[in-house]
């Protein structure tokens, strides 16, 4: 049953209890009564919904100079400004209500009272829709806020996606509420095609929507931000941007490459950025018939350049020993790990660290060995 027809238009029955309706007030009946000028009361009507209006646009660039004033702080800026959209709307649309309801006997001598009412209650509902658009700066602004704060660049690509899905719930529900004002029956049929849509696209587009769930478990698992290096088994490189559907990395070699997120959510993912170390090793080719002494003097040797080697950490001390004798050469290899991890520095060390091996070695007398070289006696 819809308001209008729940709005008594005659005397009640004798000793019946007053009933307090909504925009109409505690009323017992509703006397029908003609108004003296029809003309004034629509220029009055007019004159107090524009005085409204106008009200409310001045009130909004006020709010809005005011707002500019702190810049520094963008939740009150967006809560000052949010409110201040919201006016030009929100007034008129009470002001309209006022109006029904101190016109109510004139409404109801002309049968308009309940066309009237459906009227204010509709265009009210827009306000308050419209207003909780604009009001959703506020959380918005503060998630932002709290995003730019982080250290995971990843919160900076939710809080849009967070904002877009915000709004359209909002459009969404604001159109539905309305139709329902005006038709109950209406709203709930809209209400069940919506639904069978829903089911029906949820089939046709099942893909799409494997990609949209798996944009979500990386944006709540967070295995990489942007701008990390990731290896994903066949492909390397660093991530760009992260979308509903896909996530673009930039390979090593230049090129562009959007990765399903359905795919890459169900992908081993190594973070190549947001390890703690590097580890490196190598393997020293001695020459075959290398006497023993010189064996333990070469090992010492790089021991040695090892000892508290530049990016050392206790925790990860380097390992050098002869792990195998082949038929040409006497094989020793070194580890380390380099802390922090940076490729360049890490390279740039590794380099002078096998120039100095090779020139200690030298000045030793120790010789390199060479595959395939016959050794001598």
């Amino acid at each position: 049953m819809s308001f209008a027809q729940i709005i008594p238009t005659g005397t009640p029955t004798p000793g019946s209890a007053p009933t307090d309706y909504f925009i109409i007030g505690e009323t017992k009946y509703i006397s029908p009564s003609a108004p003296a000028s029809w003309g004034d009361v629509a220029i009055q009507a007019l004159a107090y919904v524009a005085v409204a209006y106008l009200a409310g646009w001045v009130a909004d660039r006020i709010l809005r100079w005011v707002a500019a004033q702190f810049a520094n702080s963008p939740i009150a800026q967006a809560t000052i400004s949010a409110v201040g959209k919201a006016l030009p709307l929100i007034l008129p649309a009470y002001t309209l209500l006022y109006l029904i309801k101190v016109n109510k006997f004139h409404l109801a001598s002309i049968d308009w009272l309940n066309f009237a009412v459906t009227s204010g209650l509709f265009l009210c509902s827009i306000a308050h829709s419209v207003a909780i658009f604009f009001l959703v700066a506020i959380p918005i602004a503060w998630a932002q806020k709290v995003a730019s704060q982080s250290d995971n660049k990843l919160d900076d690509i939710l809080v849009p996606m967070f904002s877009t899905v915000v709004r359209i719930s909002v459009i969404l529900i604001g159109a539905f509420k309305a139709i329902s004002i005006i038709d109950p029956q209406s709203s709930n049929a809209i209400l069940g095609l919506l639904a069978g849509s829903v089911v029906g696209l949820a089939f046709a587009s099942q893909d799409t929507i494997k990609n949209v769930f798996g944009s979500v478990m990386l944006i709540i698992d967070q295995p990489f931000t942007l701008g990390d290096v990731i290896n994903i088994g066949s492909h390397e490189g660093k991530v760009e941007s992260l979308g509903l559907r896909s996530t673009t990395i930039v390979m090593l070699d230049g090129q562009k490459l959007a990765i399903p997120n359905g795919d890459l959510a169900t992908r081993p993912i190594v973070n190549i950025t947001r390890r703690d170390f590097i580890r490196a090793q190598d393997i020293i080719h001695l020459e075959a018939n290398t006497p023993a002494g010189k064996v333990s003097e070469a090992v010492a040797i790089i021991r040695d350049l090892l000892n508290d080697h530049e990016g050392f950490q206790p925790s990860h001390p380097p390992m050098v020993h002869v792990t195998e004798f082949t038929d040409w050469a006497v094989n020793v290899r070194l580890m380390y790990w380099y802390h922090p991890a940076s490729n360049a520095k890490q390279l740039e060390f590794n380099q002078q660290l096998l120039l100095h091996v090779t020139e200690r070695l030298q000045q030793a007398g120790i010789r390199l060995a060479v595959q395939g070289t016959p050794q001598g006696n």
